[in-house]
């Protein structure tokens, strides 16, 4: 990816959850207008893959191996923005963890404890940490990822669309009691993304039901207005927008980012 602006020029921006997807996308696209990073994962192969894209854009980049279900992780990330690149302007929560793909009724209520404990309460984890920085910077954005699954329940999806249904409602929470210190809580909603889980899901599916990917994509692009599965890379321009100036009237927010899947 090439230079796009300079809307986020002396900007500084945690990502949360990078790995090959939207993390990663919104990393570089937040790079590509100008911010410097600050990228955690659980792996770091993952951030040095990613923090070479930004080096390559000529943009400051720093990485922490970091599970947002720590405190003291969280804590460590902030932190090192601090301490590195001189400030905590936005705030990225892109970490997440999958469903248990189980019926409620099979289901042991752990494994939605797990889910909603990461989805929500690490996204939460996150945002506190962050909150001195953004507070002692003037301001700032937090931008949550949630999912369309939260308002249109999938299958074996239980978990994951109760922990981003919570996550939605803390975004609203979040951005009414932080609207004085200046600090904005919006979220995206993605649907179906093209990326490298979807690839997986076209396969897999493929495979199991005996047709081509083509087809099974076919029946996952019918609902979408745009006739098309939104890539990974527009949802990022989403959170570049919720990142800038250009969004610095709008908090308590969902975009959401599915091509017309959903109008909310």
């Amino acid at each position: 990816m090439e230079q796009e602006s300079e809307l986020l020029k002396g900007k500084v921006a945690i990502v949360s959850g990078v790995g090959p997807g939207l993390g990663r996308r919104a990393a570089v696209r937040l790079a590509a207008n100008g911010a410097d990073l600050v990228l955690g994962a659980r792996r770091q192969s993952s951030l040095d893959d990613v923090a070479q894209e930004i080096e390559a854009l000529g943009r400051k980049v720093v990485t922490l191996s970091t599970d947002i279900n720590d405190e003291e992780q969280c804590a460590a990330l902030c932190l090192l923005a601090q301490q590195e690149l001189g400030s905590v302007d936005v705030l990225v929560n892109n970490a997440f963890r999958f469903d248990a793909f189980q019926k409620f009724e099979d289901v042991d209520l752990k494994q939605w404890e797990k889910i909603t404990g990461t989805n929500v309460f690490g996204s939460l984890r996150m945002t506190k940490a962050a909150l001195p920085y953004l507070e002692q910077a003037g301001g700032g954005s937090v931008v949550m990822v949630a999912s369309l699954v939260a308002r249109q329940p999938q299958p074996l999806q239980g978990g994951y669309a109760t922990s981003k249904g919570g996550l939605l409602t803390a975004t609203r929470v979040l951005a009414f009691e932080l609207g004085e210190k200046n600090i904005r809580v919006n979220a995206v909603v993605p649907g179906w993304m093209q990326g490298p889980s979807v690839d997986m899901y076209l396969q897999m599916t493929s495979q199991q039901r005996g047709i081509s990917e083509a087809d099974v994509q076919k029946e996952i692009e019918g609902p979408i207005a745009l006739g098309r599965i939104p890539r990974d890379e527009e949802v990022a321009g989403a959170v570049v927008f919720l990142a800038s100036e250009l969004s610095s009237s709008i908090t308590g927010q969902t975009i959401d980012c599915n091509g017309g899947e959903h109008f909310h």
